[in-house]
């Protein structure tokens, strides 16, 4: 973000400096404003300052052009003399030498304070940026957040054009990334998705703003371009990452202020487009409460509630699957923690084919678009078990399960689909220890039972035929060799090493077990029931 000699003079501040030699270097670049007033001083400047100075070391002609020459080999911008102070006058020698490298040399007046000047060029700089960002094209209609996208699109691009690097930002939510300008291409061994742990190689982490928390990443060993990793953070969590490829040179102390001004301008219009999805999500947790409890049953009603939504992304006629995902701590309030889910589910959820609503206290419905080749099962569940990682990694106030329903067919039988959900949490929890996502699927016949009796503990007759070993005082004995006969596959030899029994002992109790319930063992049918019946027990009890 540097300004020009050039500029610095056209600003009205600077109409009384005078430039007596070196024209030809107007348009070299100002990083920066360095003091000079120490013997050995010269030697420490990087390049691309306006050395400004008394004069005093300066009346040595010969040590006046050896700093010149240094000057210039090392690409600083300029010298700017208080004339009056010392010298009086420029010797004939070092005018031909600035006019020959083409080192601008400028009097400053004799009155001018140092803090003045820096000043003055330190906002030449930052003004002339701040006019090109809030130079953003209007928008004709309503603010969204595609609109807000493009405003971001915009602002990268102006900040890759000014500081002359290629800038690459990647959103949270679905790892997307954009790369100005276009043509640049990324190094592939450069893992910049992930955290700076995962890149693979050694490496070395400067802190270049510990406010804004902008880090340098530079290899030791591989030929791999350094870069700057800025995070975009809103509230408590982080939406993007912006990262600035220094290919030919690292950034300069004007370029810092524009990466600082551009990051965060990025968070207020980040936090523009969460306030939008926000405010739009607590459309979609009463539009998702009329689907699930079938108030929107017909397609006029959806039509007519669907108005008071900005950016509908459901459609009538695909196919769909309900995921629940439920808070298992008992008090806890979803509603209150919105920010933290919002983050967890949209980062892993493409927006496009997933809405998400609150229905409670305790419970939260992802309802997804499964159509398209490119929806497969597996994907979906994949992405659905990311969402629940990362909300129990982000909120350790409660643990979280997920039940994912079967697909139907339109967006009015999304009610069997959450049905089929909710089933798949109650039945999962008791079929599945520490399995924190079921499928519906995943329940088999037992997806069959009546949901309302799982609820309420109340399975009435079910039972009824192994209730003899319940209230018999060695029923608990009887129970247990039972279950382990069956997991055993009916294998008398199996279940007695298991349960440190005589095989005789497994056949006198498995005989006395048929007798007293009146069921046939062998009998599959039978057998399957006993299954279930068992596998039910633990949550009657």
């Amino acid at each position: 973000m540097g300004v020009s000699i050039r500029e610095i003079l056209k600003d009205k501040y600077f109409k009384k400096y005078q430039v007596l030699a070196g024209e030809t270097g107007l348009d070299r670049e100002v990083q920066a404003v360095a003091l000079f007033d120490a013997p050995d001083g010269y030697k420490w400047f990087k390049g691309k300052e306006l050395v400004i100075t008394t004069g005093y070391l300066l009346q040595d002609t010969k040590y006046f052009m050896d700093v010149l020459k240094f000057l210039h080999s090392h690409n600083s911008a300029g010298v700017g003399i208080k004339v009056d102070r010392y010298l009086k006058k420029i010797p004939e020698e070092v005018i031909q030498l600035c006019n020959e490298i083409g080192m601008p040399l400028i009097d400053i007046p004799f009155n001018e304070a140092w803090i003045d000047i820096i000043n003055a060029v330190n906002s030449i700089a930052v003004n002339r940026f701040i006019s090109k960002l809030i130079d953003v094209p209007e928008t004709h209609g309503q603010v969204n957040p595609r609109y807000l996208q493009n405003k971001i699109l915009y602002i990268l691009s102006k900040l890759s054009n000014e500081i002359n690097k290629p800038i690459t930002i990647v959103q949270a939510k679905d790892n997307k990334t954009v790369t100005y300008p276009e043509s640049y291409e990324v190094d592939q061994q450069i893992n910049y998705h992930g955290d700076v742990e995962d890149l693979g190689f050694s490496y070395i982490r400067e802190i270049i703003c510990d406010k804004l928390n902008i880090i340098r990443i530079q290899a030791v060993d591989e030929d791999i371009i350094p870069w700057l990793m800025i995070p975009i953070r809103i509230r408590d969590f982080q939406v993007a990452k912006m990262i600035i490829w220094e290919e030919k040179e690292s950034i300069d102390y004007f370029d810092l202020f524009a990466i600082r001004m551009t990051s965060t301008l990025l968070m207020e219009i980040y936090e523009q487009i969460y306030i939008f999805y926000n405010f739009e999500g607590r459309y979609y947790d009463d539009f998702i409460k009329g689907l699930i409890s079938g108030e929107l049953n017909s397609y006029s009603k959806i039509r007519e509630f669907s108005q008071g939504i900005r950016r509908v992304r459901i459609s009538l006629d695909n196919v769909y699957t309900v995921s629940v995902i439920k808070a298992t701590q008992e008090g806890f309030n979803l509603h209150t923690y919105r920010d933290r889910i919002y983050n967890s589910v949209l980062s892993n959820l493409d927006i496009h084919k997933n809405i998400f609503g609150i229905i409670s206290k305790v419970l939260m419905v992802v309802i997804t678009d499964t159509k398209g080749a490119e929806a497969d099962r597996k994907s979906i569940h994949k992405s659905l078990e990311k969402v629940l990682r990362e909300l129990n990694e982000c909120i350790r106030e409660s643990d979280f399960i997920m039940g994912i329903g079967s697909e139907v067919n339109d967006v009015i039988s999304v009610r069997r689909s959450y049905i089929e959900a909710i089933k798949a949490l109650e039945v999962g929890q008791i079929l599945y220890e520490n399995v924190p996502v079921v499928a519906f699927e995943d329940l088999g016949p037992f997806g069959l039972l009546r949901l309302e009796n799982i609820q309420k503990r109340d399975f009435g007759s079910n039972f009824d035929k192994i209730r003899p070993l319940m209230e018999d005082e060695n029923g608990e004995g009887l129970l247990e060799t039972l279950k382990v006969f069956l997991e055993c596959e009916s294998n008398y030899n199996i279940a007695a090493k298991k349960l440190f029994h005589h095989t005789n002992t497994i056949r006198y109790r498995i005989s006395k077990i048929q007798q007293m319930c009146d069921i046939d063992l062998k009998d599959p049918v039978e057998r399957l029931k006993t299954e279930i019946t068992l596998r039910f027990l633990d949550l009657l009890e």
